[in-house]
């Protein structure tokens, strides 16, 4: 017969047992709601961004702006053309900026702007731990970061230009999916083009990464704005990260695939066994 305070340490030991199983479900369950509450507005706000229309009125765009939280900012000043190696290049950069833009940007856990701000407390530690533990070992609790961000650029009262971008950490690095929406293209080489992709490397705290940007015109067809604006929302919350950009995106590679005249810098797919039309 088991001696009793041997067996009263075994219920005791069962019982915190228990506790702290319930405990982690708890958090595991609240942080799993969080996040993919968060991610479906997220790509509620970039869905919704991809049918503003150029054109419009600043007002009809001010509830989708007040209802996400965006904010008003200036735009950057023009680059002085006397210092730019290529005149005409600056020029056009210039041509495009807006008086004034609306920005709206949704992250889960916030880790950029919080390190911004100095954070203490829980704040810090969240930092601490987003940074120095290697996602792999985060995903399964949904402890992965990513951002969506959207400007809307205003030009005497009318919508001038779109910009939709999500940034999610991946298996190695972090992955960008970007799309912007000009009048014409910003820039001469493209002009002869309603639907230009590029590549671009991304640079954030913790490592870096690769991205995709789209550029489009109002006369881009139906399937190359899907291929610009979809993305795989398993990489937002699914217990397995994404690998590389054709995980994000596998409708822009797939376009690109059978389009490589689109493509600047961006030509194929960076996962090896995804280089399939």
């Amino acid at each position: 017969m088991t001696p009793r305070p041997i067996r009263v340490l075994s219920n005791r030991l069962r019982r915190i047992a228990t506790v702290m199983l319930i405990f982690f479900l708890l958090v595991y369950c609240g942080i799993r709601a969080y996040t993919t509450n968060l991610a479906h507005r997220t790509l509620s706000l970039l869905a919704e961004a991809s049918r503003i229309s150029l054109g419009a009125s600043e007002d009809s765009v001010l509830p989708l702006v007040s209802r996400y939280g965006g904010v008003r900012r200036p735009s950057p000043a023009p680059e002085p053309t006397s210092d730019c190696p290529d005149k005409a290049v600056c020029e056009d950069r210039n041509a495009f900026i807006p008086d004034y833009f609306y920005e709206i940007q949704l992250s889960p856990f916030d880790v950029f702007s919080a390190l911004h701000e100095r954070p203490t407390g829980i704040h810090l530690a969240l930092a601490a731990l987003m940074f120095r533990v290697p996602s792999l070992w985060r995903d399964p609790v949904s402890l992965r970061d990513w951002f969506g961000n959207v400007e809307i650029g205003i030009r005497g009262g009318r919508v001038d230009t779109v910009v939709g971008s999500l940034y999610v950490e991946g298996r190695t690095r972090w992955l960008g999916n970007s799309w912007q929406l000009f009048a014409d293209m910003p820039n001469s080489d493209m002009r002869r083009k309603n639907y230009a992709v590029d590549g671009t490397f991304l640079e954030f705290p913790g490592y870096g990464g690769a991205g995709t940007l789209h550029y489009l015109t109002p006369a881009a067809t139906p399937e190359q704005v899907i291929s610009a604006q979809s993305v795989n929302t398993r990489c937002l919350t699914g217990s397995i990260p994404c690998r590389c950009l054709w995980d994000l995106s596998p409708p822009a590679f797939q376009y690109l695939n059978r389009h490589p005249e689109v493509g600047s810098t961006i030509t194929t797919p960076d996962c090896p066994d995804s280089n399939r039309p």
